[in-house]
């Protein structure tokens, strides 16, 4: 039979794990990114709808003539679930008694936050010159201003990426320097003040994300503008096989309906709780397109 405060332990990190990985797991917003907790296998397929790059041509229509009808110009990406990465926490009989609520909340914000970036840097890891093509701006973080977000937004314009939903993901270091332009922080006449905030306002028609989890990808990679069609990624829940011997086996859904898989068991040979949170997940290039990447050099 469960112990209840092993459950209440359970509750208390669940929720913290989850947390922490929303609040990490912000940058993939940018992206075509589908969270579920419906249960899943590792190899399941999703198929995640995208728009394509291409539309049918306008027709002339011919006195009398019948209308030729053209499909809806949409596919998807079909998605491996291939990806399995997860974090765990042991403590034993003494640990679960002492702990207090505070320090669990603490220590599963931290888990949370390891999760995300593990998983958010294994998807931007798809974000190469071999998928993407050439840089839309190559610059060091001293020499970044708004100036240089306006060439990415023609570079966009360009490849007729939609205006909708554009984001650019940057580094922090440039993200630090843009807020250094008196332009930016400048902006009491529109009732925003970056300078408190910190917070940089839509720039050149972008919504800014700052993160320090981009990976390098051996191109130099700081950040990169898209309209999420770059990338596609599907989450679900790893619903583990029947006849598990689990305290609990079930998804954690948060906000935005991210989903993480909660498994906790007791082992009486090591006489310690065992929790694991976890997600699978996969990723596919979308629309070459869809992302315009930004180097250092």
């Amino acid at each position: 039979m469960p112990n209840v405060t092993t459950g209440i332990q359970d509750d208390i990190i669940a929720r913290s794990v989850l947390q922490g990985f929303t609040a990490a797991i912000a940058p993939l917003a940018a992206l075509n990114t589908l969270f579920s907790d419906a249960a899943a296998q590792k190899g399941d397929r999703v198929s995640v709808p995208r728009l394509a790059s291409a539309l049918d041509a306008a027709l002339d229509k011919s006195v009398g003539g019948a209308y030729t009808i053209q499909d809806i110009d949409s596919d998807a990406i079909e998605i491996v679930l291939s990806n399995h990465k997860y974090v765990s926490m042991g403590a034993d009989d003494i640990e679960v008694a002492n702990s207090s609520a505070l320090v669990l909340e603490r220590y599963g914000v931290r888990k949370g936050n390891l999760l995300a970036r593990t998983v958010a840097q294994d998807i931007f890891g798809l974000i190469t010159a071999a998928n993407f093509g050439a840089a839309a701006h190559t610059g060091t973080a001293a020499n970044f201003d708004e100036d240089d977000v306006a060439d990415i937004a023609l570079a966009c314009d360009n490849d007729n990426m939609p205006t909708d939903d554009r984001y650019l993901v940057l580094s922090n270091a440039y993200i630090a320097n843009l807020r250094k332009s008196n332009s930016i922080t400048d902006t009491s006449g529109y009732g925003y003040n970056a300078i408190q905030t910190g917070n940089i306002p839509m720039l050149h028609g972008f919504k800014i994300i700052q993160s320090n989890i981009i990976p390098a990808n051996g191109e130099n990679l700081v950040g990169f503008a898209t309209d999420g069609s770059g990338i596609a990624s599907a989450f679900r829940y790893l619903a583990p096989q029947a006849g598990n011997k689990y305290d609990r086996a079930e998804p954690v859904v948060g906000e935005g309906g991210i989903t993480l898989g909660l498994r906790s068991w007791y082992s009486e040979d090591f006489g310690n709780t065992r929790t694991v949170m976890e997600c699978v997940y996969g990723r596919a290039v979308g629309l070459p397109a869809g992302i315009k990447r930004i180097v250092s050099a």
